[in-house]
Formats: structure tokens, sequence, C-alpha cells
């Protein structure tokens, strides 16, 4: 399938969660801040990613998701939860603050990944390509186009396999999930080792910023070197030219 196709599909795909439609046509609550239609249109979006993805970077967009998902929820509720308990406990709250965080997750399953999506279908190094080679020099807006299409490039295919990989290699979530323990994690209770996963990913996320906006500096100067598109000559009126 044509990769234009694809995208377009992606972005009818994305309508949903910028204007709610048809979501609110499904706002059967099967908990407290979990609806019926954001299921269904979960399901619909990762469905969609395997298949006009793949396998493999299905997988990728999907522990991309989950490292950006968890530290958010996780950490939101509980400094929720601690200043509720300063404030006095209230079961009424604690509702509101379950409730919120679950929608909260929810959204960031299915909108990440389908961010992540749009994102790998366009191809970001022939524009590059295209805009590097171009007669003529170029516009403003397109070395704009081009510091973004260098960055995603940088994103995709450096900083996110450099993650995978470091994660990979010392077997985070296997040590956590309690399948590999080492000497320090034998015997630690499953909240002890949610906290592990907690600080790990905020870790590898501020890692990941940096990692991405390394280079932004030299690419600026870099582009800003490239020749821009001459402006075409206006008759001048007052040298004789056409009224």
């Amino acid at each position: 399938m044509n990769w234009r196709i694809r995208l377009a599909l992606f972005c009818i795909l994305a309508v949903p969660a910028f204007t709610g439609y048809p979501l609110g046509y499904l706002e059967v609550s099967l908990i407290p801040g979990l609806s019926a239609g954001w299921i269904a249109y979960a399901v619909v979006v990762h469905t969609a990613a395997l298949c006009l993805l793949g396998p493999s970077p299905y997988r990728v967009a999907l522990i991309i998701c989950l490292l950006i998902t968890l530290p958010v929820v996780c950490l939101g509720t509980a400094i929720s939860l601690i200043g509720l308990y300063f404030q006095g406990w209230s079961s009424g709250q604690l509702n509101v603050i379950i409730a919120h965080y679950i929608a909260l997750g929810v959204t960031m399953i299915t909108v990440i990944p389908l961010a992540l999506s749009i994102v790998a279908m366009v191809p970001f190094h022939r524009i590059e390509s295209r805009l590097l080679n171009k007669a003529g020099g170029v516009t403003l807006m397109e070395k704009s186009v081009l510091m973004f299409a260098r960055v995603c490039i940088h994103v995709i295919y450096f900083v996110i396999p450099d993650i995978l990989e470091v994660l990979r290699e010392e077997r985070i979530f296997a040590q956590i999930a309690g399948r590999q323990t080492s000497p320090e994690m034998a015997g630690m209770p499953l909240r002890f080792r949610t906290g592990i996963l907690v600080r790990t990913m905020i870790q590898v996320g501020v890692e990941g910023i940096c990692s991405a906006v390394r280079y932004i500096p030299l690419w600026a100067e870099e582009i800003a070197r490239l020749p821009g598109r001459k402006a075409r000559a206006k008759p001048d009126r007052d040298n004789g030219g056409p009224a």
C-alpha cells in the first residue's frame, strides 16, 4: 500500500481524538474514567497500527508509548494522592483523581501510538534529500521543514533505537517483572520494583530529550547557510516599467 494512502488513513483515524466525534455517542462508562467509546477507539487504533506499520515498528511504538505513559500516570497519581492526604482524605476526591488518571492513561495509550504512526508514515529522508538538492535555493518555510525532518530522522533512527538497546541490554523490564532478578532486587516487593520502573522511565525520558536536541544548534547553523531563494524582480514603475 502506498505511504500516502496509509498516511491518509491514520489522519482519518486521528479525527476522533481531535473532535470527539463519534466517541461522544459511546459514553457508556465501564468504570469511572473509562468509557466504551475510548476502549473501542483504542482497539481500532492499535489494530490499524499493527496492520499498516507491521509487527516490528508497532512494537517499537508500543514500547515508546509505555515509556511515556507509565511515568506520567504513576507519578501524577502519586503526587495527587499525597496532596489529597495532606489536605484531608475524602473518598469523593479520591474517586475523581482515580477516574482522571484512568482516563488520562487510556487517552495516552491511544493517542501516542497514533501520533507515532503518522510520523512513521512520512518519508523524512526523501523530503530532506529533495530540499537539500533543490535548485534556486530554499525559502524560510522550507528551512523550517528541513529542520523538522532532521530532528525526526535523528529521533526515529538514532535516539529511539539507542534507548531500546540500552533497555534490552540492561534487561530492565525482565528484572522488574521478576523473571530475571539481580541480587539487589531479589525478594523485592512489587511496589518497590514499580518505583524502580518509574525512576528508570524518568531517566530514559530525560536522556531521550537531551539526545533529541543535542545537534539542533549545529543543524540550525548548517541549514541557515543554505542559499535562500531569490525573490522575483518586480518591475519598477519609476524607471519605465509597465504601469
